[in-house]
């Protein structure tokens, strides 16, 4: 069994009520408006120093020594992360997921507890 996590760039455009819907879309394949397209390598490769070499859904030499498995997908508005946690080690690996994608401004959503982190209001830009 999996403790899933989604990842995604909030667009300024978000309203709290919309992330439940932005879950709903990536479980679909599908974006929202309410996302932003970001640089997903650079936020993956990120997790390489601790788990080992990116390969296809997964770090290191093998998938079983992975505590967690990923898919990306992108769409008209914006792309996403979504991670499946080996449920046994969830807790320490959720928050070091968490702390990464804070680190790169994006936000996390935990459909097991309906958690969001990274939820703020983008700065506006002055013209």
């Amino acid at each position: 069994m999996s403790y899933d996590l989604a990842i995604w760039k909030r667009s300024d455009r978000t309203k709290t009520a919309m992330l439940f819907e932005c879950y709903d879309a990536i479980i679909e394949e599908n974006s929202h408006t309410a996302m932003e397209f970001f640089n997903e390598d650079e936020f993956l490769n990120g997790f390489e120093e601790e788990f080992g070499k990116r390969q296809k859904g997964y770090f290191g030499k093998e998938i079983d020594d992975c505590p967690f498995l990923f898919s990306t997908g992108t769409g008209e508005f914006g792309n996403w992360v979504l991670m499946h946690l080996n449920s046994s080690t969830q807790q320490i690996t959720s928050n070091k997921i968490i702390a990464m994608a804070l680190k790169h401004g994006l936000m996390v959503y935990d459909p097991q507890r309906k958690a969001v982190w990274g939820n703020k209001r983008p700065v506006k830009k002055i013209s």
